[in-house]
């Protein structure tokens, strides 16, 4: 007589393994995890576009915008944007009198083979940095990066819109590194910058004037 499971005790087997995955998978939580890959990637992006600002900064006496024939000329004067514009020194378009113009492209900066970025012709940059979603015609205002320099300070921050739900639990915390931008203009562009207040909720993180961010450097 062969030996061999019994119905119920295959299904016993089958419903633990099933308990076990599902358990596995919230600790897990595969969604979060994309989330945190998805901000350890800007993070080090923004890292990198400020490293290459500060690097032309060093070289030039002068940051990227400052080549625009407006009224940035002086590196005391405030710039600030979404980092598509031309003046951050990724894209470009041909312009020479307008810092602000977007110049962004379905594929990414728009004219990078004929026209690059101030930061990618000095090689601060290389050129597939400007293929980045950030540059795409398409990128939503919430997953874009945005550049903040005040006015008489040489400091610069790049910030993003945090996408995990570990970042964005620390709003409104003590002690969190968190940012309140201010948020004004077509294109929206940061007027000032602040800790983070009270936590966003629900849809208010995908706007961001309501939304807290990440800005390198990190305090």
């Amino acid at each position: 007589m062969k030996k061999g499971f019994t119905l119920i005790e295959l299904l016993v087997v089958i419903t633990l393994i099933g308990i076990l995955a599902i358990a596995v998978l919230s600790a897990l939580n595969p969604i979060e995890q994309i989330n945190k890959a998805r901000d350890a990637r800007s993070r080090a992006d923004a890292s990198q576009l400020l490293k290459a600002i500060d690097r032309y900064f060093a070289s030039n006496e002068k940051f990227p915008w400052n080549n625009y024939d407006s009224h940035i000329l002086s590196v005391d004067v405030a710039f600030m944007g979404s980092t598509e514009m031309v003046g951050v020194g990724v894209c470009n378009d041909g312009t020479t009198d307008n810092a602000y113009v977007q110049g962004w492209g379905t594929g990414g900066c728009a004219n990078l083979s004929t026209t690059p970025g101030y930061l990618i012709s000095t090689q601060e940059l290389k050129r597939q940095f400007g293929k980045r979603d950030y540059f795409k015609t398409s990128v939503v205002i919430a997953d874009k990066l945005y550049i903040y320099k005040a006015a008489g300070d040489p400091s610069t921050s790049i910030c993003f819109i945090p996408s995990s739900k570990a970042t964005r639990d620390t709003a409104g915390a003590d002690g969190t590194t968190l940012k309140d931008l201010s948020i004004s203009g077509t294109p929206p562009a940061p007027t000032d910058i602040d800790e983070c207040g009270d936590a966003p909720v629900g849809d208010q993180w995908a706007d961001p004037e309501s939304a807290c961010f990440v800005c390198i450097p990190e305090e």
